[in-house]
């Protein structure tokens, strides 16, 4: 057997050249600091000269080998935890991670997306530190750098992770009930700092509860509170509706909160100090701190009512601009808020690949401060609307509230609320919707509160709402049995009252009524008018009042009168004692009425056909004929004008005339 005289491999690797030695530094964060000499090595990656490297075999010679380090970059850092962050919607997860740089130059704390981390791209350094730090080019490099620091960061062991919740409200953790705030989570144990509540900058960030109130502390609390109930001697119902709405909110976990409080009235009523009341029961809030305003964009204000779970979420002053362009983009604002409320539904999304993104959507119980009201019938019905004036709010009470809030008798209160209700949550899981069922439909019978299908469910879910806290007012022996039954036996009163004057709001924005209102102004402001059906003159009386002006008289005479505006229509005298009737054509009264409503400001957005079929409905017009192709009735009829068939559609006289 042929010998030979190379050394063994070991001696090779041992004899492999080595880089000259430096002066010792300070290894400093995630690695080593200006001039370290220090390696460590993990798996085939290493730190060196406080830098990342990867460490691969190679050939020397046909029976031996070695190895050479290559540099991945110039610094070294490490992940020091990883945080969920749960929205609600999606868990988006980011790295917490910081370095330095191989010449001692801090690279500070940053938040690293994972998905950011683990893409191929590998520009998360620079895009967080900027020119900073320097990675060598090479896909190959990318990927082993990014493999390099999850090693390292683990070598001590797994990385910590934490979630941290961006919204309020009740969560189950553990099997247990916590209610989310931007101090920890209450629970039926108190109040819990280790749960992490992140709700964001500004005044979102006031979201924030104290411990439970206890004891005697307690009983005042409840008795401030209840004070709430005469900030509006004249209007009891006003203090009563916010109370209620406030002692609602917790429970939507149980039932969705699907309306909104719109506290209205003139600049100076107070109303924004009113809903202040409302909002202070989840933390220091004040009439200047609002979480939401109207200048917010829409996306901003339905996420931040996303986030507000189960709490009071205030979006103060809608006040619709002198501009038309902006107070139609305040308008199509609040509807969409108002019907996201109501559907519980956001607006649907798709990412690039056009797969389905999870939408925001109201959780809060959401009151709306405004000098106006929401345009069209179905907004109004998803809102509970209290109206107020300069005279209606007590002063002195108000003060005395508001210095109670900064003692911190409502947060301490409603902390102590909730953790009565943590144990109960599940139980009030299933008894709440079947009590407001009940609720709903004892009101419908009543009748007090017909001026929306909806309107009867609104005041169940605040009856009930208060009910569960009457229940906790006994059970915690801050109020008797009978005191606390009065208490709710006086909310429900005030909500009736309420409640009962809902339908005035529902006929100034019926469409139909609208119609015939700006019908009227159309012929008494003489843009448009209607002649005699007989000879196509001024209507045999009053013709003001059907668009018509005094032009003079003629030769004999005779006053004359010319017609102002579009011809829609011709009058018909009837025989008799019967009514007059009007005759108009469908296509050209829309076209004068939207018209006219478009110059005033305020336009009148329903399409042509759901107005008829609404006037239909109503049994406002008079005649009408089959149509043999949709089994329905025809809101048209054929007669015979100036000698040739028109379809038109009758009216009573009387129902349209103007002056």
């Amino acid at each position: 057997m042929k010998t030979t005289n190379q050394p063994p491999m070991l001696k090779v690797v041992e004899s492999a050249t080595k880089p000259a030695s430096k002066k010792s530094g300070n290894t400093g964060n995630g690695g080593g600091g200006s001039g370290s000499d220090k390696v460590q090595k993990f798996g085939e990656y290493l730190i060196k000269n406080g830098m990342f490297h990867q460490s691969k075999a190679v050939r020397s010679g046909p029976d031996g080998g070695g190895f050479v380090d290559f540099p991945l970059c110039d610094f070294t850092c490490r992940i020091t935890e990883e945080v969920i962050a749960d929205d609600g919607l999606n868990d988006a997860a980011f790295l917490r991670i910081e370095g330095r740089r191989f010449d001692g130059v801090p690279l500070p704390l940053v938040d690293v997306p994972s998905k950011s981390f683990y893409s191929t791209q590998g520009s998360w350094p620079n895009e967080a530190w900027g020119i900073l730090p320097f990675i060598h080019p090479g896909a190959a490099k990318i990927s082993n750098l990014r493999a390099a620091i999850h090693l390292y960061s683990r070598l001590n062991g797994d990385i910590p992770r934490r979630t941290v919740f961006k919204f309020t409200g009740w969560k189950k953790i553990n099997t247990q009930w916590h209610y989310l705030t931007g101090s920890g989570a209450v629970t039926e144990a108190g109040l819990v700092d280790a749960v992490q509540v992140d709700l964001g900058a500004g005044h979102m960030a006031l979201y924030n509860l104290p411990a439970p109130m206890t004891s005697e502390p307690l009983k005042r609390a409840v008795t401030d509170v209840l004070a709430l109930l005469g900030v509006c001697p004249n209007k009891p119902h006003i203090g009563a509706a916010l109370l209620a709405a406030a002692i609602r909110a917790p429970v939507g976990e149980c039932h969705p909160t699907d309306f909104a409080i719109w506290l209205h009235g003139l600049t100076g009523s107070r109303k924004s100090a009113l809903a202040a009341l409302a909002q202070a029961f989840f933390g220091n809030f004040t009439a200047r701190s609002f979480p939401g305003n109207w200048s917010d964009s829409v996306n901003d204000c339905e996420m931040k009512s996303h986030q507000i779970k189960d709490g009071i979420f205030v979006v103060d002053d809608f006040k619709p601009s002198v501009s038309p362009a902006e107070a139609a983009k305040l308008h199509a604002m609040a509807e969409r808020l108002i019907r996201n409320t109501g559907n519980q539904a956001g607006r649907g999304r798709r990412d690039s690949n056009m797969q389905a993104k999870a939408a925001p959507y109201n959780r809060s119980m959401m009151i709306v401060t405004a000098e106006d009201l929401p345009r069209g019938q179905s907004l109004l019905g998803r809102l509970l609307i209290l109206e107020i004036s300069r005279s209606d709010v007590d002063n002195t009470v108000l003060t005395r509230l508001q210095q109670a809030i900064t003692a911190g008798s409502f947060t301490g209160l409603m902390s102590a609320y909730l953790q009565w209700l943590a144990p109960r949550l599940d139980k009030f899981k299933k008894d709440f919707p079947r009590l407001v069922e009940q609720s709903r439909n004892q009101a419908i019978q009543q009748g007090f509160a017909s001026s929306h299908p909806r309107a009867s469910e609104i005041f169940a879910n605040l009856v009930v709402g208060f009910d569960v806290f009457a229940d906790f007012l006994s059970d915690t022996d801050l109020m008797t049995i009978e005191q606390s039954n009065e208490l709710l036996l006086s909310i429900e009163i005030s909500l009736k009252q309420a409640f009962s004057e809902q339908g005035a709001y529902q006929i100034e924005q019926d469409e139909t009524e609208r119609f015939l209102q700006l019908l009227r102004a159309v012929f008494s402001s003489g843009n448009g008018h209607i002649a005699c059906r007989l000879n196509q003159g001024p209507p045999p009386s009053r013709p003001f009042a059907w668009g018509w002006r005094d032009s003079g008289s003629d030769m004999v005479g005779n006053k004359t009168y010319k017609p102002m505006g579009d011809g829609i229509g011709w009058f018909y005298e009837t025989k008799g004692t019967e009514p007059g009737e009007v005759w108009l054509q469908q296509d050209a009264v829309f076209k004068v009425v939207q018209q006219f409503a478009k110059t005033q400001g305020d336009p009148f957005l329903i399409s042509a056909s759901s107005l008829w079929r609404r006037m239909l409905e109503k049994g406002l017009i008079l005649k009408t004929e089959p149509d043999a192709k949709t089994n329905r009735q025809r809101p048209t009829i054929k007669r015979i004008v100036a000698g040739r068939n028109v379809r038109v559609m009758v009216l009573a006289a009387e129902l349209i005339e103007s002056g």
